[in-house]
Order: structure tokens, then C-alpha cells, then sequence
């Protein structure tokens, strides 16, 4: 056990002895520099022989070296990726410069990483250990994150080491458990001072030693060879009486120790300062290239500064290797990079980029020969390249490249390629950088356009909105097609705010620039057709969007936002519900496929709303909480919100109030810190009918008419996207406020006449039987007419509230055996879907009807957890456990443990071949979870 830290091994260990048990966990240990993180990992993982154990170190210097810190980690089980499903496999080898890599993004990558640490779990338990995770390139910090969220039965532990200060960095694993090593104990030490100290000390000078290094095990080691002699009633090192901080103190200590070494050591040391955790060939063809051999290492392995080990030499601490760069002048510092680039000369994609990363820190002038060389590299994407290596190749060639036009557009590519990848972030900042530079009117527009797309992407479309607008009277005169693309971009941000009064205008303005260019442009003829089906002009909107199917079928894949998924928002506005279902669940199939994070989110969204409407509520809701965790850990801020506002109508028609509420107000607090209304409007119409199934009137029209002041304020009615109006005039009828009821029915009444739109004019021709309670031969002939129509979708919801509030009226004029039949079947309805708020107050008005109250078993699909859900879906497809856990970003053990899950909960279910039976079943009633693409379907 270590000395002092008897607490904190046997936390870690008990970590491990889970993992031998088949858990996973994960934890970061934090603490200031020489705290002892390193030697109490170091402990454990000697504990844990049985265990395979990967480690890699974060090295400050190659911070900025995407995937470096995975490359070191995974390299000795580099074997083992063809155990892993083929396209992940492909992302892992071209994101770790091992082989040809292909166009895949950073979320397939973090992937792959997942798959390989489960498939090394299944010939037994896997410890893995990162330490200094603060200097780790943030792409491989990211991939690891992501892993370790993801990580449940597989018997695979993770422990992250990190200092303090780096707050910003650490940002990236709050998801992991965290815990703070502290100094030693007093009586700790004195024990360690007299077993590992230096240097011998006078007891005053012991004395001095335990106050300034406050329990640091590596101060205590380190600090007596410099307090030794030095008079035990001096000051602190900096003579004003306060202590150093113990990472300068410590630093000082090493620095004084490297300055005695002979130039050619402190010269062999820095180059493995700046050179991290290359492979010996490399550190080798270095050292040559610098006049140097492993020999000129032997005097600072005889002063204790480095260590021998199996891949050639290495710090003794990190803080050595820190001393050694900082403690270089910055002359000798470029100079070591130099030499690093001379020994890369020659290579090709992606080892070209630690070339062209060492030559700009050796201080190199712009050179538009390198420029070319990393730009053709760049140029391979996305045939032969990952995006995320691609940006990177064409922002070092821009940084080889003279100011000026050329380095604009360098700057350019790397940002389309970023956005590819799912960088947002870092695309816009090159974007800022690029315009600086750009000096033809045609490239501005380009940045302008693409940072549009980038601002609605990420919640924030006002900026860009403005800017676009700003340029496209240039455009117009320039190119009249790119001028419609830009106003069609203008209209895109409308629209993501909500603000359809000014979508309708931007584009109708698009199209007639479309038109006038001669040009098809997919993308602007698809969101005028979105504006006018939103808009409520069913007709046109119908007949843009037929016109549309062929080349729908077949997008252009490098229009910059996902024409699929809004070509099914338009059929779910026209409320073209099997329509929309098929093509975003075609699309979504393809989107898991090839790992494309940020578009499946973006779909999953819009399908959870179409599965709402189809009754299909347990998969509505697995597919909305997917599409929130998938848009967080992408960074998809505009998907989050959506998914947000998914889950809280579903919630709120499932009466889960705890979680319907908790979800509105994560969703108002997404609104107001981005740009995005629309889905804080769509959050509180969830909120109105979760009190209007709970019989709280008063609540609900306070909701809904929130709601309503949205829609008037932007020129939007009622539709299946943001619906309220229905709800509403419920409301006020219950509260007897017929005028305001009226009020409201006239705008529904409005939007249904505008084209055919059954669902819409069943809920009008409803209303209109509420408010006619002194005339019941006409209330029937609406509550009729509403059945009729909403019989022509698959909407039971909405034919379930038909039914109730008919029964409802027909108990109260004394029909009481009609209104039993009507009852029966509304309450079937709500049972079946869960709706037990709904169904509450149904059987209660049954009671009063002189019914009998039958409850229908429950769906056995609704027993699964949303996870457990899109596990079974897969699996009753016919999928193997490993194309399972690819498509859902598993792995294959914890698909193992969910489909255990699955069996005990379903009753008579302990086979596959059973569960393909039980989701046939299922997908003919309500309840089904017909979401084949989503889930990993074939998309037929």
C-alpha cells in the first residue's frame, strides 16, 4: 500500500475488482503538480497484473497533435481492430496515422474507440490509464470522454489523471467521477522525508522542508538536495516570505539539475522534450538529425532525469520534461523542432502534418512549396481522407501560405472540412480568420453563407443572418444563383427562430432569383416548400413538394444542412405522416451507418415528433432522448433544444410530470442562452396539454396562451410541429369561456381550409362540437365529421380525444348508453397508449356513465427503458450483438446486459426469434415501435 494513501487505493481498487466482476467505471484524480497521481495509478495498475492494461501520458508540446495521445494509447492492441465493426475500424486507422483513413468524422472515431476497448473486454477485464489528461490533444480527450460515458458491463476501467489549474481542459470529462488527492498527513511525511529524502537536513531546515511542501510527496522526495545548508530561518525561495508554489519550487529543482548536464545531454533532452510520445524510430531519426544518438540521454539518466524504458527513454516526471522545454532558450527551442522536421521530410498524409506542425514551431517563413504539398494531402478528402485530418492539413497549409487571397481560401476548405467532422466550434473560428484574408467578393459570400449554417447549427443565427443580408445585393450582381443560396440561408434562420412572417418573404425572394438563374437549387425550392407548408398553404406546399421526390431521393451530399430530414418536416407539415416516416427513417438508417452524429440527431428529432402523432410513444421518446445526448456530445445546439422540446410533448401525453417539467424548463433554459424560441413555444404547448390531460384548466390556457402570443407575434398558426390552437379552445370550453374558445376556432378553422389537412380540420371540426352544447344534433354531426377525418391518419390520439369528449356531451344530455360506447373506446385508446392522465379523467366520466372501467394490458414495449427500447429494435431485426452495438454506439457487452433487461421484462420473450415476433405484433397496434432506419433497420 502506499505510504499515506490507504484510503485512496483501496477506492481504485475496489474499481478494479468491479471490472474483474464484469463493470465498468471510470474516475479522474485530481491535485496540483507531485501531489502523487501518477504513483497512485502507478500502484494500482501493478495491483491489477490480471487486467490488460493501456496507458498514454499527456505531453504539453503536442497539445495540438489531433489524436496523438490515442495513437500512444492504442498501439500495442493495434491487432485488434479488425474485431471491430469496418468503418470504425477505418476512422480509428486514419485518425491515428496508421493507414489510409477514409471520410468519416470525429464522433466515428470515439466510436471505434469504444469498440475496440469492448472487444479487448471480452477475453477479459481492461485497465486503462491516462495521466497529465490535461495536455492531451482534445480530440483524443474527446474520444475517450466519449467511451467512458458509454462504458457499463464490460469490465473495463478508466482513470484519468489531471493538475488542478487546467479547469478549461477538464471541462471535457464532467461526466466523470472526480475526486482531489490531497497532501500527506503529517506523520506520512516524516516517514517519507527519512525513506526517500535527497539529501540530509538539520531539523530546522526539516522543519521548513514540511511547511513549504504541505504534504507533496515529489517536493518531499526533491526539495531537501535544495534546502540543504541553506539556513533553516531563511525566507521562502523568492525572499518575500510566502511560499513558492509547488510546481515552481519543483521546477527550480529540476531546472538546476538539467543546467548541469553537458550541452549535448541538455541538447538530447530537449529534443525528447519536444518530440512526446513518438515511437523510438522516430525519436531516433531525430536525434540524428540533430547530431545526437540515445547515448548523449546517458548523463541525464545518471542524474536521474530520464529512465530507460522498453520504447527507449523517458521523463521520470512530467515536470522534468517541462523544466527541460521552458527552461530552453527560445532559439534552442526552434532549433529542436527543425531538426524534428528534417527527419519528417518526405512523409505523406497524415504524418505530413507533424512535419508542417514542427516546421511552423521552428519558426519557418511562409512557403508556398510546403503550402502546396499539405494542400494536395488535403485535397484527398473525402475519398482517401478524414475530414478531421483534412481541415487540419489545409489550416497548416494556410499557415505556410503569403497573406492574401490564396490563404483565404485554404482557410475555407479546412472550415467545410471541420464542419464535416462536426467541429462547429472550431469551423466558425477558422471561418473569422479566413474572411480576414479574403480579398474576392465571391469567397466573402462563400464564408459569409457557411457561417450561417454553422450559426443555426449552433443556436446563434441572428450575427450571420444579418451578415448574409448585408451582402446579397453584391451577390445578385455577381452570381444570381449564389444570391438565391444566400437568401435561401436567410430564410433558414428565420425559420430556426420562428419568425415565419419574414421566412415567407426571404424566400419567395429566393426562388424568383432561382428562377431567373435558371438554376433547380434543391435546397431553396425545399425551403419555400417547408415556409409554405409551415405557413399553413397546404396546396402549394403540396405541389412544390411532389415536384421535389425525384431529386429528393437522391441530395446532393455536400449541401451543408440535411435535405432529407427537412424534406420529412414537410411531409409531417403537410400531415403526411406515413410519408415522413418513411423518408426520415430511410435516412436515418443511412446517417447511423456512416456515423454522421450531427444529421442523425437533426433526424431523430423530427422523427420523434412523427411518432407522437402516430401513437408510437415509447420509440417517440427513445428516439428524442437519443437525439439529446447525440446533439450534446457533438455540440449540436439547435438539436438539443429540438430534442428538448420532443421529449416534453411526449412526456406530457405519457403524464410522466416530473420529467415533462424538468425537460420544459432544461428547454426554456436552452432558449434563453441561445437564439432559439421556436422550441421554448414548443416546450410550453407540451406544458398546456400535460395540465389539459391533468384537468387543470386555468394552467393550461396560461401555457397555451403564451403559445399563442409566439405564433401571432411571427406569423405562424397551427400545425403538427407547434400545435396549440386544439388544445386551447379545450381549455377555455372546460372553463366556459366560450367567446375566447370561439376566437381560437376561428384560427383553426382558418388553417384547416387552406388545403386538404385532415388532422388539423379533424381537431377544428371537434372544437366546434364542444361550443355546441344547447344543440346537440349539430354537436354530432362535428364530432362525426371530426372522426371521419382524423380516420384518414394514423392518429389515435387525436381520434381518442374525439371519442371522449363526444361521450362526454352525450352523457351530459342523458344518452348514456351512447356515451358508454364512445367512452369504452376512448379509454381502450388512452390505456393503450399510456395516456393515463387522459385516461383518469375518461373513466371517471365512464363511471358517471354507468360503465364499467376495463383497463387493456399494457404494451409490453412500454415496459423498456428508452435505451433497452432501441436495443430491441435492432435486435428483431435480425442484427448480430455487433452490428447492434455499432449502430447504436454501444458496446457489445452492454448490448448484452440491455438485451438480458429485455428478456426479464418481457414475459414469454427469451429469444430472439421471440422478440421479432413480439415487435411484428406490436407494429400493427398503436403502441408499436415501428423505427426501423432509426434503430439500424434496412430502410426498405
Amino acid at each position: 500500500m502506499l505510504l499515506g494513501r490507504s484510503a485512496e487505493c483501496a477506492r481504485l481498487l475496489a474499481l478494479i475488482d468491479k471490472a474483474r466482476g464484469g463493470e465498468s467505471g471510470a474516475l479522474l484524480i485530481r491535485g496540483e503538480a507531485g501531489i502523487g497521481k501518477t504513483s497512485l495509478v502507478g500502484y494500482v495498475a501493478e495491483q491489477a497484473d490480471d487486467l490488460l492494461r493501456l496507458g498514454t501520458r499527456g505531453v504539453e508540446v503536442e497539445s495540438d497533435l489531433p489524436y496523438v495521445g490515442l495513437a500512444d494509447l492504442l498501439r500495442p492492441v493495434l491487432h485488434a481492430l479488425d474485431r471491430i465493426p469496418e468503418r470504425q475500424g477505418a476512422a480509428l486507422t486514419g485518425a491515428l496515422a496508421l493507414g489510409p483513413a477514409v471520410a468519416q468524422d470525429r464522433f466515428a472515431v470515439a466510436a471505434g474507440t469504444l469498440s475496440l476497448l469492448g472487444a479487448l473486454a471480452e477475453e477479459g477485464p481492461v485497465l486503462v490509464t491516462v495521466d497529465d489528461a490535461q495536455w492531451l490533444d482534445p480530440y483524443s480527450l474527446d474520444a475517450l470522454a466519449f467511451a467512458t460515458r458509454r462504458l457499463s458491463r464490460e469490465g473495463v476501467v478508466v482513470l484519468f489523471t489531471a493538475r488542478d489549474e487546467q479547469e478549461e481542459a477538464m471541462s471535457r470529462l464532467a461526466s466523470v467521477e472526480t475526486f482531489t488527492l490531497t497532501g500527506l498527513d503529517a506523520e506520512s511525511a516524516h516517514r517519507l522525508i527519512a525513506e526517500k529524502g535527497t539529501a540530509e537536513l538539520t531539523a530546522q531546515e526539516a522543519d521548513r522542508l514540511l511547511a513549504e511542501a504541505r504534504g507533496n510527496p515529489l517536493a518531499l522526495i526533491e526539495l531537501p538536495a535544495l534546502l540543504a545548508g541553506s539556513g533553516a530561518g531563511d525566507d521562502a525561495g523568492d525572499g518575500s516570505g510566502a511560499p513558492l508554489p509547488i510546481g515552481e519550487m519543483l521546477a527550480h529543482t529540476f531546472g538546476s539539475a538539467v543546467a548541469r548536464l553537458p550541452a549535448e545531454a541538455q541538447d538530447a533532452m530537449l529534443l525528447l522534450a519536444v518530440l512526446g510520445t513518438r515511437p523510438l524510430a522516430g525519436t531516433e531519426a531525430a536525434l540524428r538529425a540533430h547530431g545526437l544518438s540515445y547515448e548523449s540521454l546517458e548523463a541525464a539518466e545518471d542524474a536521474g532525469l530520464v529512465v530507460e524504458e522498453r520504447d527507449g527513454y523517458a521523463f521520470r516526471h512530467p515536470l522534468v520534461r517541462s523544466a527541460v522545454y521552458h527552461g530552453a532558450t527560445p532559439v534552442r527551442r526552434r532549433r529542436a523542432h527543425h531538426a524534428i522536421a528534417r527527419s519528417l521530410q518526405g512523409a505523406t498524409a497524415p504524418a505530413l502534418e507533424q512535419y508542417a506542425w514542427h516546421l511552423a514551431a521552428s519558426g519557418a517563413e511562409p512557403d508556398e512549396h510546403v503550402a502546396s504539398l499539405l494542400e494536395n494531402a488535403a485535397s484527398g478528402a473525402p475519398e482517401t481522407l478524414a475530414y478531421p485530418l483534412a481541415s487540419r492539413l489545409y489550416e497548416r497549409a494556410a499557415r505556410f501560405t503569403p497573406e492574401g487571397q490564396r490563404k483565404a481560401e485554404r482557410l475555407l476548405c479546412a472550415a467545410r472540412a471541420s464542419q464535416a467532422a462536426g467541429s462547429l466550434n472550431e469551423a466558425a473560428a477558422i471561418l473569422d480568420r479566413a474572411l480576414e484574408h479574403a480579398e474576392q467578393l465571391g469567397t466573402q459570400l462563400d464564408i459569409r453563407q457557411l457561417r450561417c449554417y454553422l450559426d443555426v447549427q449552433r443556436g446563434r443565427p441572428t450575427r450571420s443572418r444579418e451578415l448574409l443580408k448585408s451582402a446579397v445585393d453584391e451577390a445578385e450582381k455577381v452570381d444570381p444563383a449564389l444570391a438565391a443560396v444566400m437568401l435561401g440561408g436567410i430564410a433558414l434562420t428565420e425559420l430556426a427562430v420562428g419568425d415565419l412572417t419574414a421566412a415567407r418573404g426571404t424566400s419567395a425572394a429566393a426562388m424568383e432569383l432561382a428562377d431567373s438563374a435558371h438554376e433547380t437549387l434543391l435546397p431553396v425550392r425545399l425551403l419555400r416548400t417547408l415556409v409554405l407548408l409551415l405557413g399553413g398553404d397546404a396546396e402549394a406546399g403540396r405541389a412544390l413538394l411532389r415536384e421535389l421526390a425525384e431529386p429528393l431521393a437522391s441530395p446532393d451530399p455536400a449541401f451543408p444542412y440535411p435535405l432529407a430530414g427537412v424534406g420529412g418536416l414537410c411531409h409531417l407539415a403537410a400531415e403526411e405522416l406515413d410519408e415522413a416516416h418513411g423518408m426520415l427513417d430511410r435516412a436515418a438508417y443511412t446517417a447511423r451507418g456512416s456515423s454522421a452524429v450531427g444529421l442523425l440527431s437533426h433526424l431523430l428529432c423530427t422523427l420523434s415528433v412523427v411518432e407522437f402523432w402516430r401513437g408510437r410513444w415509447t420509440p417517440s421518446l427513445a428516439h428524442a432522448d437519443e437525439a439529446v445526448r447525440l446533439a450534446e456530445a457533438s455540440g449540436q445546439l439547435i438539436e438539443v433544444s429540438r430534442g428538448l422540446a420532443a421529449l416534453v410533448k411526449t412526456e406530457a401525453a405519457l403524464n410522466r410530470e416530473e420529467d415533462c417539467r424538468r425537460h420544459a424548463a432544461k428547454a426554456m433554459e436552452w432558449a434563453g442562452s441561445t437564439e432559439l424560441p421556436m422550441d421554448a413555444a414548443r416546450a410550453l404547448g407540451g406544458l398546456g396539454l400535460l395540465e389539459l390531460g391533468l384537468g387543470r384548466f386555468e394552467e393550461a390556457v396560461h401555457h397555451l396562451e403564451e403559445v399563442r402570443a409566439f405564433s401571432q407575434r411571427h406569423g405562424r398558426g397551427d400545425g403538427l410541429y407547434l400545435t396549440w390552437a386544439a388544445d386551447l379552445a379545450d381549455a377555455y370550453v372546460h372553463l366556459r369561456r366560450t367567446d375566447e374558445a370561439r376566437d381560437v376556432l376561428d384560427v383553426l378553422e382558418y388553417e384547416a381550409g387552406r388545403g386538404h389537412r385532415p388532422v388539423t380540420a379533424g381537431a377544428a371540426a371537434r372544437c366546434r362540437g364542444l361550443l355546441e352544447p344547447g344543440d346537440p344534433e349539430a354537436a354530432s354531426r362535428h364530432m362525426r365529421r371530426s372522426l371521419a377525418l382524423l380516420s384518414e391518419r394514423p392518429v389515435p390520439f387525436e381520434r381518442g380525444r374525439t371519442e371522449f369528449a363526444w361521450g362526454e356531451q352525450l352523457r351530459r344530455q342523458g344518452r348514456r348508453s351512447e356515451a358508454r360506447r364512445l367512452l369504452e373506446r376512448a379509454l381502450a385508446t388512452f390505456e393503450r397508449l399510456g395516456a393515463t392522465g387522459w385516461a383518469a379523467r375518461v373513466a371517471a366520466e365512464l363511471h358517471a356513465a354507468g360503465g364499467t372501467e376495463v383497463r387493456p394490458e399494457r404494451a409490453p414495449l412500454e415496459r423498456l427503458t428508452p435505451q433497452e427500447l432501441q436495443v430491441a429494435l435492432v435486435v428483431g431485426r435480425g442484427l448480430t450483438n455487433h452490428e447492434v452495438a455499432e449502430r447504436l454506439f454501444l458496446s457489445v457487452k452492454t448490448v448484452e446486459f440491455h438485451l438480458s433487461n429485455i428478456y426479464r421484462k418481457l414475459d414469454g420473450v427469451h429469444r430472439r426469434a421471440q422478440l421479432v415476433r413480439l415487435l411484428a405484433q406490436a407494429s400493427e397496434g398503436p403502441e408499436t415501435a415501428g423505427v426501423s432506419g432509426a434503430a439500424g433497420a434496412s430502410g426498405g
